[in-house]
């Protein structure tokens, strides 16, 4: 039941960024609707988002189990290891792009301005609270707050363009899906029978 939770959150996710029309959805196919796979479109759009998703949810995995694990390690280390090598990677790739080039050429402190620090303290401070996230509820958990993240991002728009038939429909996925996640996990008694086993 869990993973049918898991594939229902999929499914809101997907209506709700509109991915998928609710017509095809339901199973309602129209004249309307093709899906064109094209080369490119597989190459460009569709093997490189299941990429990212397979590693996000590897790093996840891995996350957890060095946070969770045995003497799991201390969040805000841990966050700051992160950071360290994203340092690392962004300095290399910086090396190798368009933007090193204008750094080179006009100081790295070119064009910032006051302003500049609130994306780096509200990304300082987003990932130490991933950090805290997946220590104390798990990568899962952290999945089903970015869908309802998503959701409540859509109801906030709400007043300008109006909540969508899309948005209602994955929020009510989503809903679903967290219930029943959270109704069928298993029981502190039968993890422990199961592991004397």
């Amino acid at each position: 039941m869990q993973i049918v939770a898991l594939l229902l959150l999929l499914a809101s996710a997907l209506v709700m960024e509109r991915m998928v029309t609710l017509d095809t959805f339901l199973g309602r196919t129209e004249a309307s609707f093709q899906l064109s796979l094209d080369a490119k479109h597989f190459s460009h759009g569709v093997a490189p988002i299941l990429l990212a998703s397979f590693i996000s949810g590897l790093a996840g995995a891995l996350s957890q189990k060095n946070l969770q694990g045995t003497g799991g390690k201390n969040p805000y280390l841990f966050s700051m290891e992160l950071c360290a090598v994203s340092v690392i990677i962004l300095a290399i790739s910086v090396l190798f792009s368009p933007d090193g080039e204008l750094i080179r050429a006009n100081g790295f402190w070119s064009g910032w301005t006051p302003w500049t620090m609130i994306p780096i303290f509200t990304n300082s401070v987003g990932g130490i609270i991933v950090g805290l996230v997946t220590k104390y509820a798990g990568s899962v958990r952290k999945g089903f707050a970015l869908i309802f993240g998503i959701f409540i991002s859509g109801l906030l728009q709400a007043p300008d363009t109006g909540v969508s038939r899309e948005q209602i429909v994955g929020g009510l996925l989503a809903g679903i899906s967290l219930w029943m996640h959270a109704n069928n996990q298993a029981k502190p008694e039968a993890r422990k029978t199961t592991k004397q086993d």
